[in-house]
């Protein structure tokens, strides 16, 4: 354990004269360590690496250690982002895709509405649109069976900025969200 205890300070010692462009090294046995097999830490400060380079060891006073806030990353910046407020619409505009005839059909639902396309339906839930840009996105909640009474083939939300982020996965069919309807 004592082993293990000076293994894991080396590590320390060596990212922190590494500088910040180590962010961290993590020491992780695979095997249980019989102490007698690590090599105790050198009494200098000096430490010979496996390349023969001589890496200097900077003393270290871990007492004087500030604890960082929680959720910080060292190193790195931390970008937040704030929620879309939505408000939901009265229906919603798609596009479908027959891949085999290579025929587009718009497709109009109101919430709650059920349309066919070749033999899928597709049902809405609900549409929700950002209030400050209602053209610029939508996020709609589809249902999609191959017919009536079975397991859906896609059920969730997808998102018109981003069609490849939840999409419908058909050998013949693809749907896809244009925008929220608010009449």
């Amino acid at each position: 354990m004592l082993a293990l205890t000076m293994l894991r300070l080396l590590s320390l010692l060596l990212v922190l004269a590494a500088g910040p462009a180590v962010a961290q090294i993590v020491v992780v046995p695979l095997d249980p360590v019989d102490p007698s097999e690590v090599e105790p830490l050198p009494e200098s400060d000096s430490v010979e690496s496996a390349e023969g380079e001589v890496i200097e060891l900077e003393t270290f006073d871990f007492e004087t250690l500030e604890p960082l806030p929680p959720g910080s990353v060292v190193g790195d910046e931390v970008i937040t982002t704030e929620e879309d407020v939505v408000a939901t619409g009265t229906g919603a505009r798609l596009k479908g895709l027959d891949k085999l005839a290579g025929s587009v059909e718009d497709l109009t639902l109101s919430n709650g509405e059920t349309v066919g396309l070749g033999w899928l339906q597709i049902t809405l839930g609900e549409c929700r649109y950002p209030v400050d840009n209602p053209a610029g996105d939508a996020y709609a909640w589809l249902v999609i069976r191959e017919e009536a009474g079975e397991a859906p083939v896609f059920e969730g939300w997808m998102v018109a900025s981003s069609p490849a982020l939840n999409a419908l996965d058909h050998a013949r069919f693809d749907v896809w969200v244009i925008a929220c309807t608010t009449e």
